[in-house]
């Protein structure tokens, strides 16, 4: 819609020969676009994920309630319920400077631990996309 939009205009602009007012809206327009398609480069499949706890050694944060955490989990993952009071406090006991790999049930809590995570000065939280629900219908590691 965006891109209609836009042509509209350039052709508007266009006839009436203002350069400058075509710059004006191509700027905006770019920088538009731009804004409106968030990277999702922190999301990782379920592939991926296991590829990378697997071949490193790295920190794994399971955010779901100890309940959760208790019913099953990914092996080695920590557990600090992203849910709690504490959540902050105990995640600020992580080395920041390390990646920091997530994961709730479908993705929701992790995309919220992660906000969280990233406000504190971790530099980089990658999340297994759409959770473990998805990573314990499909993966023979739990």
């Amino acid at each position: 819609m965006i891109i209609v939009i836009l042509a509209y205009q350039i052709k508007q602009i266009m006839r009436t020969k203002n350069v400058m007012k075509f710059f004006l809206v191509l700027c905006m327009g770019i920088s538009t676009v731009a804004c409106a398609q968030e990277k999702q480069d922190h999301l990782m499949s379920n592939e991926t994920f296991k590829e990378v706890i697997e071949t490193n050694k790295v920190q794994l944060l399971d955010v779901r309630t100890e309940k959760e955490f208790n019913e099953g989990t990914i092996e080695y993952a920590k557990n600090i319920d992203v849910l709690q009071d504490n959540f902050l406090e105990e995640a600020n006991k992580l080395d920041k400077s390390q990646p920091l790999y997530i994961f709730c049930k479908s993705g929701k809590r992790s995309a919220k631990a992660r906000n969280m995570l990233l406000e504190q000065g971790f530099e980089k939280v990658y999340e297994l996309k759409e959770g473990y629900s998805k990573w314990n219908t499909t993966s023979v590691e739990n």
